[in-house]
């Protein structure tokens, strides 16, 4: 049986009245997946930039885009 199945099974086996609880459970587990995927999606974001900033050749060719385009940056 799978997990899947086995759950519903032990759901259907509750009382009516618990029902609402379980709503609110699987609300929060919910909420939990939602904050776990957005930290996964921040962690990975920072990862890149942190690699591109590393990139030291890429980085070089942006300010000299920058420079040609916008001018020299004031110190």
């Amino acid at each position: 049986m799978t997990q899947q199945a086995e759950l519903l099974k032990k759901i259907e086996s509750l009382p009516q009245k618990y029902y609402g609880e379980v709503i609110d459970f699987v609300g929060s587990l919910q909420q939990k997946h939602i904050d776990d995927v957005a930290e996964n999606q921040n962690d990975d974001e920072i990862a890149g930039y942190q690699a591109m900033a590393a990139d030291t050749e890429r980085e070089e060719e942006a300010r000299e885009w920058c420079n040609a385009y916008f001018g020299p940056a004031r110190q």
